[in-house]
């Protein structure tokens, strides 16, 4: 079995930039929520010497010649890019196993089901319909692949595409791959390995035992070990269940409102049900928490959660968005300015195995609701995220507009360099004059 790797390359500025080709050689950045730090950087803005996660504030003070192009968040566009990114790749590969949102896992059989110009046409193709780059990494294992990847990224000789295919090339590969670029060495275990004297990844494998490794990195770490000497042994991330799912947000204006602050738990809530229905598991606990701005010292302090055990696993939205609504009342305080909520679920299992209640009196309501929610879903899927919600998701303030975007917990949010949603959105197409 063999494993590739497909990485879109610098994805938020990529994607700004199919809209922009005026960007194409200027250094670009994109922002994290809020307009926080930075998240993504064109290979321009890296040459600047501008760092992944410096503060937005400090690149202004930087960039005093203001060269540098910045774009908030925006994950609607970016999130059909990817499907967009995505369905090229399974086209040519069959089975894929989504990562992130701009990388994924593909499983071959053997090298000879992608060789080189195979694995360059597959790049090639998706720069030419969705305008994206991409780099491919194959090996026989996904650490591999990742490392494969890296290679194809820096060294355009590799036309995007780079194999690991011998030991010859294995070999090479990990005496030219630093600690740090390696997938699974985090920056905790960096400094150990530097005091052993180990700077490569060719150091890791060859100077370091089963015994020592499973001892200074536990299970993790040597995974990774025997991962680069091409044992295989990371499951992939469709076959294991995430534990919990987590939606939260800090807000770029503080809420003391209940009703507002309760249309925003609402939203959370909505998007955990939505990603459980999307990985078809559910889930029976759920927690909401709600914090004030500990950077603000003169203002009343304040933080509390809750949990609730669900009588039945559930994945449909008006269950999950009443428990959570429920809780959130249990811990309001009122004369607080909260800055962040969030919305957990937990004690995830597969849709497939539901453990009912014996006396469960809400049977019938709870498949009209799963019903419900698998239309919702189909309506968002063909129109737009959002497009319809729960009543309790719109904000209840008399000024807000009643649009569809309205409602989103992106409302929220600080952007104010947002870039249109041209993908997605009738209103927002590109004009080509």
């Amino acid at each position: 079995m063999v494993y590739g790797l497909v990485d879109c390359n610098n994805f938020f500025v990529s994607c700004e930039r199919v809209f922009r080709p005026d960007l194409q050689n200027r250094p670009v950045v994109v922002l994290s929520n809020n307009d926080g730090c930075i998240v993504s950087r064109s290979n321009e803005a890296k040459a600047m010497g501008i760092p992944m996660g410096m503060p937005y504030f400090r690149l202004r003070e930087l960039d005093s010649k203001s060269e540098v192009v910045s774009f908030s968040s925006n994950y609607v566009l970016y999130g059909d890019m990817s499907h967009r990114v995505m369905s090229l790749i399974a086209e040519s590969v069959g089975n894929i196993y989504p990562y992130s949102i701009d990388e994924s896992f593909f499983v071959l059989d053997d090298f000879n089901q992608m060789p080189h110009d195979k694995a360059a046409e597959l790049a090639k193709r998706i720069l030419q319909y969705t305008g994206i780059p991409v780099s491919i990494g194959i090996a026989t294992t996904k650490t591999l692949a990742k490392t494969a990847c890296k290679f194809a990224k820096k060294y355009k000789g590799y036309q995007s595409a780079c194999i690991i295919d011998s030991e010859e090339k294995l070999k090479k590969a990990l005496s030219l791959t630093a600690l740090n670029d390696v997938w699974g060495i985090g920056r905790r275990s960096l400094p150990k390995l530097k005091n052993c004297g180990i700077t490569t990844a060719s150091d890791f494998v060859q100077k370091m035992t089963h015994d020592c490794v499973r001892k200074l990195f536990g299970l993790g770490g040597l995974h990774t070990w025997m991962e680069l000497q091409g044992i295989d042994c990371i499951a992939s991330e469709n076959s294991v269940l995430r534990q919990s799912i987590c939606t939260s947000r800090s807000f770029a204006n503080m809420v003391s409102d209940y009703n507002q602050l309760e249309s925003l738990v609402a939203n959370f809530a909505a998007q955990c049900s939505r990603k459980l229905r999307k990985q078809h598991s559910v889930a029976q606990t759920v927690t909401v928490f709600i914090m004030s701005n500990r950077f603000r010292d003169e203002l009343e302090q304040y933080a509390n959660g809750m949990s609730m055990m669900l009588n039945v696993p559930v994945a449909n939205t008006e269950e999950i968005v009443s428990a959570s609504c429920k809780l959130l009342k249990r811990i309001f305080k009122n004369g607080i300015l909260y800055k962040k909520a969030g919305v957990v679920v937990s004690s995830i299992t597969p849709d497939s195995a539901i453990q009912t209640a014996l006396f469960d009196e809400n049977e019938a309501k709870r498949d009209r609701n799963d019903k419900l929610s698998a239309i919702i879903d189909s309506i968002n899927s063909a129109n737009g995220h959002d497009t319809i919600c729960l009543a309790i998701q719109l904000p209840t303030d008399k000024d807000s507009k009643s649009t569809a975007d309205s409602h989103l917990f992106t409302q929220n949010l600080r952007r104010e360099h947002m870039s249109q949603r041209y993908t997605t959105s009738w209103e927002e197409l590109l004009l080509v004059k």
